[in-house]
Protein backbone atom coordinates (compact mmCIF):
# COMPACT_ATOMS: atom_id res chain seq x y z
CA UNK A 1 0.00 0.00 0.00
CA UNK A 2 2.80 2.42 0.88
CA UNK A 3 4.17 2.23 -2.69
CA UNK A 4 0.76 3.30 -4.08
CA UNK A 5 0.51 6.41 -1.94
CA UNK A 6 1.66 9.57 -3.68
CA UNK A 7 4.09 11.69 -1.70
CA UNK A 8 2.34 14.87 -0.63
CA UNK A 9 -1.14 13.31 -0.77
CA UNK A 10 -3.47 13.71 2.19
CA UNK A 11 -3.14 10.01 3.08
CA UNK A 12 0.66 10.24 2.98
CA UNK A 13 0.53 13.27 5.27
CA UNK A 14 -1.73 11.45 7.72
CA UNK A 15 0.55 8.39 7.72
CA UNK A 16 3.59 10.61 8.27
CA UNK A 17 1.87 12.39 11.17
CA UNK A 18 0.99 9.06 12.77
CA UNK A 19 4.57 7.84 12.29
CA UNK A 20 5.98 11.02 13.86
CA UNK A 21 3.66 10.63 16.83
CA UNK A 22 4.50 6.98 17.51
CA UNK A 23 8.24 7.38 17.01
CA UNK A 24 8.81 10.76 18.67
CA UNK A 25 10.41 9.33 21.83
CA UNK A 26 13.07 7.42 19.88
CA UNK A 27 16.35 9.29 19.92
CA UNK A 28 17.52 10.29 16.45
CA UNK A 29 14.27 9.53 14.62
CA UNK A 30 13.43 13.20 14.04
CA UNK A 31 16.84 13.69 12.41
CA UNK A 32 16.12 11.12 9.68
CA UNK A 33 15.05 12.45 6.29
CA UNK A 34 11.61 11.43 5.01
CA UNK A 35 13.31 8.97 2.65
CA UNK A 36 15.22 7.41 5.57
CA UNK A 37 12.02 7.24 7.64
CA UNK A 38 10.27 5.44 4.78
CA UNK A 39 13.23 3.06 4.48
CA UNK A 40 13.18 2.44 8.23
CA UNK A 41 9.42 1.74 8.20
CA UNK A 42 9.64 -0.77 5.36
CA UNK A 43 12.63 -2.66 6.71
CA UNK A 44 11.44 -2.61 10.31
CA UNK A 45 8.14 -4.22 9.28
CA UNK A 46 9.97 -6.92 7.30
CA UNK A 47 12.44 -7.44 10.14
CA UNK A 48 9.60 -7.98 12.63
CA UNK A 49 7.69 -10.27 10.27
CA UNK A 50 10.75 -12.54 10.01
CA UNK A 51 10.51 -13.34 13.75
CA UNK A 52 8.29 -15.54 15.84
CA UNK A 53 5.62 -13.81 17.92
CA UNK A 54 7.58 -14.40 21.12
CA UNK A 55 10.83 -13.05 19.67
CA UNK A 56 9.04 -10.01 18.22
CA UNK A 57 8.24 -8.78 21.71
CA UNK A 58 11.93 -7.88 22.23
CA UNK A 59 11.91 -5.63 19.16
CA UNK A 60 8.70 -3.60 19.49
CA UNK A 61 8.89 0.18 19.04
CA UNK A 62 9.10 0.60 22.81
CA UNK A 63 12.33 -1.47 22.72
CA UNK A 64 14.06 0.79 20.20
CA UNK A 65 16.52 3.00 22.01
CA UNK A 66 17.81 5.14 19.16
CA UNK A 67 18.40 5.32 15.42
CA UNK A 68 21.21 6.88 13.45
CA UNK A 69 20.86 7.66 9.78
CA UNK A 70 23.75 7.71 7.38
CA UNK A 71 23.61 8.15 3.61
CA UNK A 72 22.13 4.73 2.81
CA UNK A 73 22.27 2.91 6.16
CA UNK A 74 20.18 3.24 9.29
CA UNK A 75 21.60 1.93 12.56
CA UNK A 76 18.87 0.75 14.93
CA UNK A 77 19.80 0.28 18.59
CA UNK A 78 17.58 -1.78 20.87
CA UNK A 79 17.43 -1.64 24.66
CA UNK A 80 18.73 -5.22 24.74
CA UNK A 81 22.08 -3.89 23.52
CA UNK A 82 21.64 -5.30 20.01
CA UNK A 83 22.19 -3.16 16.94
CA UNK A 84 20.99 -3.82 13.40
CA UNK A 85 21.96 -2.10 10.18
CA UNK A 86 19.02 -1.46 7.89
CA UNK A 87 20.24 -1.45 4.29
CA UNK A 88 18.82 -0.61 0.86
CA UNK A 89 16.84 -3.39 -0.76
CA UNK A 90 14.86 -4.13 2.43
CA UNK A 91 17.81 -5.92 4.04
CA UNK A 92 19.17 -5.90 7.56
CA UNK A 93 22.14 -7.39 9.34
CA UNK A 94 23.03 -7.67 12.99
CA UNK A 95 25.88 -5.33 13.83
CA UNK A 96 28.47 -6.70 16.25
Amino acid sequence: MKNCIKEGSILAKVLNMFREFTMKRIEGYKKLSNRQKDMFDQIYKKHLSSMSFEERRKYTESCIEKVEGEVSIIKVYFKSGECYLYLPGNKWIKHP
